[in-house]
């Protein structure tokens, strides 16, 4: 290298401390500030003024759009009355020129706000007797305005006749426009044709004798739109080649001072001709705004720059020297040490070759070595060899995003580290980075959390085996159930009908040579007898209904409700749409027990009048539904659980272990006064016994 490129490298080392020295001038700071918020607010000055622009072109657009709007719907309305004349004309007979009058009269076309100016009828030409009166080969009869109507209205043009013929070929109003005479304006037509009365009935097509025609003022079809909003300036034009209908002056002030214009065209159809609607608007008034509020930002971005520079050039000066900023930092390194040391997480930092760098006490303890040992040593020592590649990935991945799932506090999956000694143990691990003059430093913080996960699954295994002791004790309550109401059934029912059997039949050897009063004590006996039965066939049907084992679960579920019915006189519906064959019997029977205890909260709780009861197959589930209309409950779920354990009524708990033993889910929907439901879903093929599953 040559001594004069030796010269030029060391004046621009020379020359960068001075550049960073001015930089730490308070002054410059501060004309740099200044500089930087002037520019942010011309930056938001023009940004202001191009959305208040764009706000106020989506403005003009939306008139435009309502002035097109108005406009089909004005001609729409024009059709509407010549509809009317036409009904009266097609009458038979025709209605003569007196009642025409009278009918125009009445419509008052001055003070109408239609555009409509007078009403005519305009014979077929090919009509004989049209043409003998006529003398052209047309008769034109006209109320009305008749003085005011132009002789040329009805003139044969390319327009007129193109409007007879949409017209009788569509069946709809037609509209034509015919040059006006001396630089007058244009005059609209709408044509619409008059069907013979007599062809409908000989059964012919609909046959055209003749077009009801409406005159069109063009100036009252617009001014009303340029009336509703002043600011408008519109021009119509019709047909092609196009004629001028109507264009509304501009104001004096836009004469003289032209300004920027908004403009749109809208070009639409309408009785088969297409008419082009031209409207603008001076956008000068809106800009004037946006200049406005524009240089209000500006002069309140320049105040807030001199605000900002003025703070920046005290901050500055206020700033402590590079010495005292260095031993600030080892004084603060020092600090950060200290808490590190006496922490009682076990803090790790490596660098980006993942080696460690520091390695605090509460770390030796938990891996069982020396930080002296740790330091310089990699990482994936730490690491169970199946977990590394994987933690690798993740510390890559979190260099360059910065976005991590390994944060403490936060619910997150078990890592498991390496002790000195080989043993595996669970911990919990919160990642973070800085960047230094070396490049990146990574520092987790770990926690060994051996103990809880041990107390977690030895809650876990006693709550499993609680569910399944809950599970046991319910079969077995449930056989022996069914034992009793067998017993009570087959035993003692029987041992009564025979009891009975042998009364009637000592009654009838006894025959008359019985006393008074033994016929009525035998009577007495026989009642008590049948009273027993019934309370024995009730007590047995409460324990075990019989045709749950004999019928299925649906009888089973009708007669409970029968029963519920009878017994507090609540209605209950019932929708049970399902094979009850599919069900085995545990399945049967827990779903009977959940209808029972639902039936029964609703009498205890609910004071409702009205029941439903709902049990579907939807495709893969099957889905129970009992909702009533009663007073409903208050609070979440959890805490109507809590109430029902202190105030030991376990009606719901025993429903959600039952739907549990079954892989079910409950769902409950209720407010204050909106009644009570409760929806169980269960998977079919944990309900289907083994042939239905086959």
């Amino acid at each position: 290298m040559s001594a004069s490129a030796k010269r030029d490298l060391r004046g621009g080392a020379r020359a960068r401390p001075g550049i960073v020295s001015r930089l730490r001038d308070p002054a410059v700071s501060a004309a740099l500030a200044f500089i930087v918020a002037c520019a942010l607010a011309g930056a938001v000055a023009t940004f202001v003024t191009r959305q208040w622009q764009a706000a106020a072109e989506q403005r003009f657009t939306r008139r435009a759009a309502a002035l097109r709007a108005t406009l089909e719907q004005t001609l729409i309305a024009d059709e509407a009355m010549l509809r009317g004349a036409r009904a009266l004309l097609a009458q038979t007979p025709p209605p003569d020129p007196a009642a025409w009058k009278r009918y125009v009269s009445a419509i008052d076309l001055d003070r109408a706000r239609s555009a409509v100016i007078a009403l005519g009828y305009d014979a077929l030409r090919a009509d004989p007797a049209a043409a003998a009166g006529a003398g052209t080969g047309a008769t034109t009869q006209w109320a009305g305005l008749t003085s005011t109507v132009p002789e040329n209205a009805l003139v044969e043009t390319v327009a007129t006749r193109a409007a007879r013929r949409y017209a009788a070929e569509t069946g709809n109003a037609a509209l034509a426009a015919v040059p006006g005479l001396a630089n007058a304006p244009p005059l609209l037509t709408l044509w619409l044709p008059v069907y013979a009365a007599s062809s409908e009935a000989q059964g012919d097509a609909r046959k055209v004798v003749g077009f009801a025609v409406a005159l069109l003022d063009a100036r009252r079809l617009f001014e009303p739109l340029v009336a509703a909003d002043p600011g408008i300036t519109v021009s119509a034009r019709i047909g092609t080649p196009p004629l001028d209908l109507y264009t509304s002056a501009r104001g004096e002030e836009d004469e003289v001072l032209p300004g920027i214009r908004f403009r749109r065209s809208d070009s639409f159809v309408f009785g088969g001709a297409t008419l082009t609607l031209a409207v603008s608007a001076d956008g000068s008034p809106l800009l004037t705004g946006a200049a406005a509020c524009a240089t209000a930002i500006l002069l309140a971005g320049v105040l807030a720059a001199a605000a900002f520079a003025l703070l920046v050039h005290r901050l500055m000066r206020a700033a402590p020297s590079p010495a005292v900023v260095a031993g600030d930092a080892r004084l603060n390194e020092a600090r950060m040490m200290g808490i590190i040391r006496s922490s009682m997480e076990a803090i790790v930092t490596v660098d980006e070759t993942q080696c460690v760098v520091i390695f605090n006490p509460a770390a030796e303890q938990v891996f069982g070595i020396s930080a002296m040992e740790a330091i310089g040593s990699p990482l994936s020592r730490f690491i169970p060899e199946r977990f590394r590649a994987a933690h690798a990935q993740h510390v890559e991945q979190f260099g360059v995003t910065g976005v991590t799932e390994r944060q403490m506090g936060r619910p997150q999956r078990v890592l498991y580290g390496l002790r000195a000694n080989g043993e595996e143990f669970p911990i919990e691990a919160s990642i973070s980075q800085i960047r230094d003059h070396s490049g990146k430093l990574f520092t987790v913080m770990m926690r060994d959390i051996t103990q809880r996960v041990r107390a977690e699954e030895a809650i876990t295994r006693s709550r499993e085996e609680l569910r399944e002791l809950s599970a046991n004790l319910q079969n077995v309550r449930e056989a022996e159930k069914t034992r009793i109401a067998r017993e009570l059934h087959d035993d003692l029912g029987q041992q009564l009908t025979a009891l009975k059997i042998d009364l009637s039949a000592l009654e009838r050897r006894l025959g008359e040579n019985l006393a008074s009063d033994v016929p009525a004590r035998l009577a007495g006996m026989r009642n008590l007898i049948d009273s027993t039965v019934a309370a024995l066939r009730r007590i047995a049907a409460d324990l075990r209904p019989v045709m749950l084992d004999d019928l299925g679960l649906v009888p089973a579920i009708e007669w409970l409700a029968n029963d519920f019915t009878d017994r507090y006189g609540i209605v209950v519906e019932r929708d049970l749409d399902t094979d009850a064959a599919m069900f085995s019997n545990a399945a049967a029977s827990a779903l009977f027990r959940i209808v029972q205890e639902a039936l029964t909260n609703v009498a205890r709780h609910a004071d409702a009048s009205f029941v439903e009861i709902t049990l579907r197959v939807e495709g893969p589930s099957c889905v129970l539904r009992i909702a009533d209309d009663g007073l409903g409950a208050t609070g979440d779920p959890a805490d109507r659980q809590r109430n029902a354990l202190r105030d030991k009524s376990f009606g719901l708990l025993g429903i959600r272990e039952r739907a549990h033993m079954l892989d079910g889910t409950v769902s409950i929907d209720t407010a204050p006064g909106k009644g009570f439901a409760m929806t169980i879903t269960f998977a079919v093929h944990a309900l289907q016994s083994e042939e239905a599953a086959s």
